[in-house]
């Protein structure tokens, strides 16, 4: 028995080694955070039967700030899912980063708390940073869940950031949830969602205006309508 064991060792070496070099050559992500992203993946299939289109919208380097309409709490485990390649640093209330043990989660998937003003000069910064060194944020700029679904009217704190690091916005839109009921019903119910993403929207003829108020509410309306446009398109789709 015990020089069974031992031939085990080496076997077993090899074995993690080779997984750690497919992951190494498939994946762009932490090894955590893909393991994360893997059962994620998991747990939306059974309880959501979800299914992502047109990601590769999401470019695979430099700063990306995905947008998306709030009707679930597991919208952003949906987004960091069909983001195969980028970590997503996603925006957070601060009522909710506070909460115990939420904020030990939040922590290590280095999630921003901010408050929902939209206007958190701190939080701000920190994304700004991310952003200047080529990182990946998720906003929803309606700043709070939707109780029916319909998209609520965007905070400018999305259209700020893009301004000041001059980031490309995906805009994405997800349907096939149900109106917001609580956090583990939410989790645990049976659906079909779907997340679209739409093209980049690029801010080039706004560039250095973000202190400029009008600059910003063309900005928000640009990401919001791009939302909107997403929520009644009925074109044939190509799903990941």
């Amino acid at each position: 028995m015990s020089e069974f064991r031992v031939e085990l060792v080496p076997a077993g070496l090899i074995v993690s080694l080779g997984i750690v070099c497919l992951y190494r050559q498939t994946s762009a992500l932490p090894l955590t955070l893909e393991l994360l992203r893997k059962l994620a993946a998991v747990y939306l299939a059974f309880f959501k039967k979800f299914r992502s289109v047109n990601s590769d919208y999401i470019p695979r380097s430099g700063p990306v700030i995905l947008v998306a309409n709030h009707t679930a709490v597991y919208d952003p485990v949906c987004l960091q899912v069909a983001c195969k390649y980028r970590h997503i640093r996603f925006l957070e209330a601060r009522e909710y980063y506070n909460q115990a043990p939420l904020t030990t989660i939040y922590r290590a998937l280095r999630v921003i708390p901010v408050n929902r003003t939209g206007n958190d000069t701190a939080g701000i910064r920190t994304a700004a940073r991310e952003l200047s060194n080529n990182g990946c944020i998720g906003i929803f700029p309606e700043g709070r869940i939707s109780d029916d679904c319909q998209l609520q009217e965007g905070r400018k704190g999305v259209a700020l950031l893009a301004l000041m690091t001059n980031a490309v916005v995906v805009p994405a839109y997800i349907r096939g949830t149900r109106p917001f009921s609580g956090m583990m019903k939410d989790f645990l119910q049976f659906n079909q969602v779907t997340l679209q993403f739409g093209r980049p929207i690029r801010f080039d003829d706004l560039t250095g205006r973000h202190r400029d108020r009008d600059a910003r509410e063309i900005a928000l309306q640009r990401i919001m309508d791009a939302i909107v446009a997403l929520q009644h398109d009925s074109a044939p789709r190509k799903a990941a």
